[in-house]
């Protein structure tokens, strides 16, 4: 039966069809018409955007999209979005934050917040039970998650297992703290040229207090910020840790040397200067490129624990991915999170590439994860750090976090003028004083934020009870 209006209709009408189709099919696989991507995602580390790049370019495959990414300086990044959020000026899409940034986004009210509140995708996807729930801590605020755990950065100690076999001492007994130290002033921190002058120390740690301080003080219970976002580190854990931290820096019991970063610790580690670091798991890819004459010489052991029995670890730095309000997509955006965050098939062979253990405990089965390091005397790296990953302390975000951080510092630096002027006496005493008056200052700051003040009850623990009750 012919086309009942002839053939020149016929072939309008066919290639009208074609045409359709094709345009359709372009639609789907080209970038937009203006020319921007359907999803532009910025980074800081050109290190994550190597490893996330073939998993993009898989992704663009199965969508039939354009996605760019990006790698911004940290400080640029934060800057940039920042002054873009509140102008209304283009952003990206997607944005990697790093650890103690999220603040400076959430310092007004919660619905002014940047970014896509995920709080409620997280429990649909079932991911609050199937990470380690520790992480939501960095990437809240007042109750609602913003970004997604990139990591989870449990710490060990790596050290000169070669240096430390040599000297007798049994690593496996160095559980405390205590014992730690013990070893430490009595084995290790030696003069041994007779000039005065020490020629090998047991840890490294930096003169200043820096990160360690604070993450000492995770291990030990204290915290810089409480679950409902008060101001918490004139806690007793932290005039402790304060109190033991000067010690170990200045004075007979000094077992440390800072041996800062970059060429000064290679040439620490290589000379066998200082026998232990602290390590979170994104320190072992440094220590490969930058000391590699120490490949099978190092070793790894869980951080003594502040009492017997206590936490073997605890937790330096994250990365967490934020969807922005402005972002056009936000459904294609979260499955580009979920593909590059938590699809298992690929976090195995990301471990290889990073050796940063993933957050998603389904990917700890992975067999990379039970790999042998040839740099660590053939330990199984990513197995030690899992085992470790879930006594990893929670710690919470904050607009102040910054400011909290820097008074700490402070106290700490009066404790120890005060112990290297006239020593040991009233040591404890003066750094419980000299934090009360730190956090004072921040608490001071603190309520001139009504935002903050109105609207911090909610900890992330209720908020996601209650999240599970309205599925």
């Amino acid at each position: 039966m012919g086309f009942p209006y002839g053939t020149a209709p016929l072939v309008i009408l066919l290639i009208a069809i074609v045409s359709g189709a094709a345009a359709m099919l372009s639609e789907a696989t080209s970038p937009r018409a203006d020319g921007r991507p359907d999803l532009i995602f910025a980074t800081f580390s050109k290190e994550h955007a190597a490893a996330y790049q073939p998993a993009v370019e898989r992704f663009e495959l199965e969508h039939g999209v354009d996605v760019q990414l990006q790698v911004v300086s940290q400080r640029a990044l934060q800057g940039r979005l920042q002054s873009s959020m509140q102008v209304g000026a283009d952003v990206p899409d997607m944005v990697e934050l790093l650890d103690g940034t999220l603040g400076v986004f959430a310092k007004g009210p919660v619905e002014d917040v940047g970014f896509v509140d995920l709080t409620e995708h997280v429990h649909r996807e079932g991911l609050y039970d199937r990470l380690v729930t520790s992480r939501f801590g960095k990437w809240s605020s007042r109750g609602h998650i913003f970004a997604l755990p990139h990591d989870v950065h449990s710490v060990m100690l790596a050290y000169r297992r070669d240096l430390v076999e040599d000297l007798g001492i049994d690593v496996s007994m160095l559980t405390t703290w205590d014992e730690f130290c013990r070893v430490g002033r009595e084995v290790v921190t030696k003069d041994l040229t007779g000039d005065g002058v020490p020629d090998r120390y047991m840890i490294d740690l930096p003169a200043d207090g820096g990160d360690a301080l604070r993450l000492l003080m995770l291990q030990r219970g204290g915290a810089m910020f409480d679950e409902a976002g008060n101001v918490a580190f004139d806690n007793p854990a932290a005039v402790d840790v304060i109190d033991w931290y000067v010690r170990r820096v200045a004075g007979e019991d000094r077992i440390s040397f800072p041996a800062g970063w970059g060429q000064n610790l290679a040439k620490a580690m290589t000379d066998g200067l200082v026998l232990f670091y602290i390590c979170p798991d994104w320190r072992l890819k440094q220590f490969e490129s930058d000391v590699p004459s120490l490949a099978g010489k190092m070793a790894l052991m869980p951080v003594p624990a502040w009492e017997p029995g206590a936490r073997r670890t605890t937790t330096w730095g994250g990365t967490g991915l934020a969807i922005t309000k402005q972002c056009g997509n936000p459904d294609l955006a979260w499955k580009l999170a979920m593909h590059l965050y938590y699809d298992p098939a690929q976090l195995g062979e990301r471990f290889a590439q990073t050796l940063i253990l993933p957050p998603l405990k389904q990917a700890w089965t992975e067999p990379q994860i039970d790999a042998p390091s040839p740099v660590f005397s053939g330990m199984r790296v990513g197995r030690a750090y899992a085992d470790l990953a879930t006594q990893v302390p929670e710690e919470q975000s904050s607009a102040y976090m910054t400011l909290a951080v820097a008074k700490l510092s402070e106290a700490y630096n009066n404790a120890l003028a005060h112990f290297q002027a006239g020593g040991e006496a009233n040591l404890h005493e003066v750094a419980r004083n000299e934090l009360k008056s730190a956090a004072g200052r921040v608490r001071t700051v603190m309520e001139r934020n009504r935002f903050l003040r109105d609207g911090a009850e909610i900890p992330v623990a209720a908020a996601a009870g209650t999240a599970k009750g309205v599925r």
